[in-house]
């Protein structure tokens, strides 16, 4: 289906999406429960079902683009709310319960990581290694989803300030401190791996993709009229000097890091995915096709995987 001369199904998933979420908050609040867990429950079940059955991969990332926004917005949102109500002195007359809190969210998340890690090696025979488990321990981050719930509680309720400052309290101690501390903390556990090596190739590759659509655009223009030949051969000089020292760059890294060939077939995987299923969604913006196909190469490289 068409509309406006182009496919109207991501506006469909937007706006299902959206009435689920608002419509799960109305339901779940009428019947006495909490709205804001019930909005993440069907978040989950969306986010991690919905979209990879229901949604093909074009659909799926302007859904994800969509909801991205929508995110940064009502964080933003909130946390303007949040600075509205909070006041410094609220937060200086709750700095015992503020480190109490945080305390303890610290101690049971290390009793819950630890012991549930424990017993996942030892039962399901898995293998989560303590650095790990020590990354997934420093990294429980609170934001929105605290706040929301601790502003939504009623008004009347006589302790409704007290309760506000100490979850503001904590947000800002992980997000402060312990947000700011996990790259540092990553680096001493040597858990970064080659991700910076990774991050050089990529973005070697980037340049090296660039470069050649510079010349092949050079190439196109050669004979315009009021080019200066001198201009053109420099730059042209200029571009294919950088192409060659990039492609050194690239053939230094492979033969040096045998350990991004897996970075690189997955990289490529990728963009074969991506042309397959901008192809698709080509052909359905142009009308001649009604609907998008269902991406080949996705299902033959997860079957390959599952095999």
């Amino acid at each position: 289906m068409q509309w406006f001369g182009g496919d109207c199904r991501p506006l469909k998933e937007q706006s299902l999406t959206l009435v689920s979420a608002y419509g799960t908050y109305l339901i779940t609040e009428d019947l006495g429960g909490s709205g804001v867990i019930g909005v993440v429950t069907t978040g989950l079940i969306l986010g991690n079902f919905g979209s990879r059955i229901g949604m093909n991969p074009r659909t799926r990332t302007i859904v994800t683009e969509f909801w991205e926004f929508l995110s940064f917005f009502v964080n933003s949102i909130v946390f303007l709310l949040i600075g509205d109500q909070i006041r410094f002195a609220i937060l200086g007359e709750n700095l015992g319960p503020i480190a109490i809190t945080i305390g303890a969210m610290i101690l049971t998340r290390a009793i819950a990581i630890y012991g549930l890690s424990f017993l996942s090696n030892r039962v399901a025979k898995s293998d989560i290694p303590v650095p790990d488990q020590t990354i997934l321990w420093w990294g429980g981050l609170r934001g929105s989803v605290s706040i929301a719930l601790a502003l939504s509680m009623p008004v009347i309720l006589p302790e409704r300030e007290e309760i506000i400052a100490t979850v503001f309290g904590v947000v800002l101690f992980t997000l402060l401190f312990q947000g700011l501390t996990i790259q540092p903390l990553l680096k001493a556990l040597n858990l970064l791996g080659n991700q910076p090596l990774r991050e050089h190739y990529a973005e070697a590759i980037a340049r090296q993709t660039a470069f050649q659509r510079v010349l092949h655009y050079l190439e196109k223009i050669e004979t315009r009229p009021g080019i200066d030949p001198e201009f053109y051969g420099y730059q042209t000089a200029l571009v294919q000097g950088k192409l060659t020292s990039l492609q050194t760059e690239i053939a230094r890294l492979v033969d040096e890091h045998p350990d991004l060939q897996g970075f690189i077939v997955g990289q490529v995987r990728s963009e074969l995915q991506a042309i397959e299923a901008e192809t698709y969604a080509e052909f359905v913006r142009a009308g001649q096709l009604n609907r998008e196909l269902s991406p080949f190469l996705q299902q033959q490289m997860a079957e390959g995987k599952d095999d």
